[in-house]
């Protein structure tokens, strides 16, 4: 614009042309252009069309040169009155709303803007898009392509829209008035519509300089301006914008067309109008609304029975559509009343629909037709249980138990109840609560006269409750696998499933995976999907480091995944798994915090996630986070797993050494379950070498004897075996045994663990010069493989250990740092910081550190000096600082 009104001062004529939307601000932007161009002294000449057209062609023309409609053409006036004007000097002509211009007025425009013309005459011609005027469309685009500029006011961004709601209410706003100001689609006059609208009716409350919604009530001048925007459109026009915004913010043309009846070819016109009104706009595959706040507005005046009536349409037209089924619950949630059993029959249907593919869809509508559902209805029961199993397909599990637990308050029939409480039962079995959880199943087993399919699943809860316990759940498996034909897949497959388990269990190797296969085989229905065949044989291949076995067994789990969303973090855990037997620690530690933040169960592989977290931990150095993730779950009810508290006893080991340890109770605990010295093939060989420095030798003793009875009865499993050596060999002292199980060692850290066991006893053996070179090769190889871990406190471990044979090798880790502040520090002045925020002495630090307490006080001083601090405390509020 200042261009423009330069342009003319200076004796050249010039041509911009404003085009936006309806409440861009693009008269404005004339306005201001007018009162501009008046203050530097030129002559400004100012016009309007009008929508409902002229009495006489160039009629806004002649009237803002102040020229009556003459007999002859409009430009044998129009040219003397602009030269008069022009040479008393530069001339401003602005003209507005040139979308409603008559053909008089574009054709006496064309000759009057061209390049030709020789007057300083600066012309602004402004036109708001989206209507149904190609003349002055074609207009613009000639005088573009002569030279014109052209400005098209678009939409405000964020930035804009906070300037003016901080410049109108006088107070910044938070989240909530911002999303509400958002609806206006950056349209300039819509939000200060709104925004004006919500102050003068007390719809924003402001304190301490913050503004903040108090009424989602549209204001009334909103809707005013909005009713008067769409009064110019046709009744089908109208009828049409309704449905469509009924249906959401954007939609497809067949969808409007197969509510309204018709077909999208008949209601191109009633498009096109609403296209070119700027009210839709068109994207590749839909049509979409410009303005949500227009939208809002259309939708919240039509009648409510009338807005539920064409919710609940909707709904049932998109829900047979497997990519609109979180549209179409959207709908039907809004679409049924209180009391309309004919509507809430079909809702029913709709969930079962919706519910194996969506389950959090599906929880929505189960949960409002539970509400719309009385008390005494005879569809209550029903609905209750529907809803409870979608919660828990959602993982949602307390709200589920809570809700069935509600439900037994009232009478219902036998076959509801049992099935309610077997469904409570599944919930308590993913929580780990097992003696409830088979209290449900036993009290949906004494239901008289349930049905064949009701009691297996009783019969399958009861199994899953006692899978843990072992009380007489062999037995009970075991009478079900041999009573052919009269029970169903799912629990002739979760019987499968519980042998696998305890055989398992009992160490009995080749025995478990052939039940967890004969499982899988018998899976034969969607239903048996609930006992999870091919995720359990896919966990116990992974215990038994058939990682690519394992993997395959994942990948053709297909529907073996659906079901409570909590079963939805097996894949995650057994990455997990199979990054910590690869010695890739971090990534094991992100895959099982992925496990875990999609899984409030089942124990079963919470668990073994958690074990994975603190063993990677530890692994790769961060003693402090495996403290932390040990910590967390100690105590938590429902993970008596085996696994998990050995991962707990070897940070607390670390920390506080083998004399912290309750190493009987442990040792029992292992031996219980034996596949816990499958699953860590490193596990054996430490609960020996704790046993021994705790001076425990019958507990040592017992692990070697269980371990190696172990490997005999699973020949097929040569990591059990090495296993057996690497324990073996660190009892007796024994370097061959010990180099054999450094061989065989398929995990990389239980290798490099054997190794350097190996090397300490060969060390100690002679002090000759050719042992102690042979003790260095064998610590450097060691150490080697520790460090192509990211092991960094093993690696500090075997470090000591060879400056204690008079060898140094530092880690180096060469960074450029700045000579203070926290990036100053080394990593192991880091490491020294982070133990030391935990509360411990030098002395302890020196420990977990593998170095001696001077060192530690000497890396204490660097620190204190980078940090311009002078204690302790200070260090631990800083360190808690950076880690928050």
């Amino acid at each position: 614009m200042l261009e423009l009104l330069n342009a003319a001062e200076s004796g050249r004529p010039g041509t911009l042309l404003v085009e936006g939307e309806p409440g861009a601000g693009k008269s404005l932007l004339l306005d201001q252009a007018v009162r501009a161009a008046a203050a530097r002294g030129l002559i400004t000449v100012t016009g309007r069309a009008r929508e409902f057209g002229s009495p006489a062609p160039a009629e806004p023309l002649l009237a803002a040169f102040g020229e009556p409609s003459p007999p002859e053409p409009p430009i044998e006036r129009l040219r003397p009155a602009l030269e008069r004007r022009a040479g008393a000097g530069p001339v401003l002509v602005a003209l507005d709303d040139l979308q409603w211009a008559d053909p008089g007025t574009l054709a006496a425009l064309e000759p009057l803007t061209s390049r030709g013309t020789r007057h300083a005459v600066a012309w602004l011609l402004v036109r708001c898009t989206g209507t149904d005027h190609d003349a002055v469309a074609r207009l613009f685009d000639r005088g573009e392509r002569d030279g014109a500029a052209r400005c098209r006011l678009g939409p405000l961004d964020e930035d804009a829209v906070t300037e003016i709601t901080i410049d109108l209410l006088g107070a910044v706003p938070d989240a909530g008035l911002l999303a509400s100001a958002a609806e206006a689609g950056g349209n300039p006059f819509l939000i200060t519509e709104l925004l004006t609208g919500l102050r003068d009716e007390g719809a924003v409350r402001i304190s301490g300089g913050r503004a903040r919604l108090s009424s989602a009530r549209l204001p009334d001048r909103v809707r005013t301006g909005v009713a008067r925007r769409l009064g110019g459109l046709r009744p089908r026009t109208r009828h049409l914008l309704t449905v469509s915004a009924v249906l959401g913010r954007s939609f497809s043309p067949e969808d409007v067309a197969e509510v309204l009846g018709t077909t999208p070819a008949a209601l191109v016109p009633d498009l096109e109008e609403l296209l070119e009104a700027g009210l839709l706009a068109a994207a590749p595959a839909v049509l979409r609304f410009r303005h949500e706040l227009i939208r809002r507005v259309i939708v919240e005046a039509v009648p409510p029975p009338v807005r539920q009536a064409l919710h609940r349409q909707i709904g049932e037209l998109l829900i047979g559509r497997e990519d609109s089924v979180a549209s179409a619950a959207a709908h039907l949630v809004r679409g049924v009343r209180p009391g309309d059993a004919r509507a809430l029959a079909r809702l029913d249907e709709v969930i079962a629909f919706v519910l194996p593919r969506s389950p959090r869809n599906a929880a929505a509508l189960a949960m409002h037709a539970l509400e719309l559902t009385g008390p005494a209805e005879p569809a209550r029961p029903d609905r209750t249980l529907t809803a409870v199993r979608a919660l828990t397909a959602t993982d949602r599990l307390d709200e589920a138990a809570r809700l069935a637990r509600a439900a037994f308050d009232r009478p219902m029939p036998a076959p509801a109840c049992a099935r309610l409480h077997c469904t409570l039962a599944e919930i308590l079995s993913l929580r780990g609560h097992d003696d409830e959880a088979a209290e449900e199943a036993s009290a949906a087993l004494a239901e008289p006269g349930l049905p064949g399919g009701l009691r297996d699943d009783a019969e399958l809860a009861l199994l899953n409750a006692r899978a843990g316990s072992g009380t007489g759940v062999r037995e009970r498996a075991q009478a079900i696998v041999s009573s052919t034909g009269e029970h169903g897949d799912a629990l002739v497959a979760g019987a499968f499933v519980t042998l696998a388990l305890a055989e398992w269990d009992a160490g009995r190797l080749t025995s478990g995976l052939a039940l967890a296969e004969e499982a899988v085989r018998r899976a034969v229905s969607a239903d048996t999907r609930r006992v999870h065949p091919r995720l359990v044989l896919a966990m116990l291949l992974t215990d038994a480091q058939r990682h690519d076995t394992a993997r395959t067994v994942m990948t053709s789990a297909g529907d073996d995944t659906l079901g409570p969303l909590a079963w939805s973090a097996a894949p995650a855990v057994l990455a997990a798994r199979a990054h910590l037997a690869a010695g890739r620690f971090h990534e094991a530690i992100a895959a099982a915090e992925k496990g875990l933040s999609s899984t409030g169960g089942p124990r079963l592989l919470v668990a073994s996630a958690l074990s994975v977290l603190i063993t990677a931990s530890l692994r790769a150095g961060d003693l402090g986070a495996a403290h932390d993730h040990a910590a967390a779950h100690r105590s938590a009810p429902g993970y008596p797993h085996a696994a998990l508290a050995l991962a707990a006893a070897q940070v607390a080991e670390a920390r506080d050494g083998a004399g912290s340890l309750d190493l009987g109770a442990l040792r029992d605990k292992v031996l219980r379950h034996r596949w816990t010295l499958v699953a860590d093939p490193a596990a054996a060989a430490w609960l020996v070498r704790t046993a021994l420095a705790a001076n425990a030798r019958p507990a040592a003793e017992a692990v070697v004897t269980a371990v190696e009875r172990l490997a005999a009865g699973n020949p097929a499993f040569p990591a059990v075996r090495a296993a057996a050596d690497h324990a073996r060999g660190l009892l007796d002292g024994s370097p061959a045994t010990l180099e054999r199980a450094a061989a065989d060692h398929p995990d990389p850290w239980a290798r490099a663990s054997a190794l350097e066991d190996l090397t300490v006893i060969v060390a100690g053996e002679e002090e000759t010069a050719e042992a102690r070179r042979r003790a260095v090769s064998a610590f450097d190889t060691a150490l080697s493989a520790y460090e192509a871990m990211d092991a960094g406190r093993d690696a500090a471990r075997v470090r000591r250990r060879l400056r204690r044979l008079g060898v140094r090798r530092r880690h180096w880790n060469h960074a450029d740092r700045p000579v203070s502040g926290w990036a100053s520090l080394t990593d192991t002045e880091r490491a020294v910081s982070e133990l030391v925020a935990q509360g411990l002495t030098n002395r302890q630090v020196a420990d977990q550190l593998f170095m001696s307490a001077h060192t530690v006080a000497f890396h204490l001083r660097h620190v204190f000096r980078k940090l311009n601090i002078g204690s302790r405390v200070e260090l631990t509020r800083l360190t808690l600082q950076r880690t928050a």
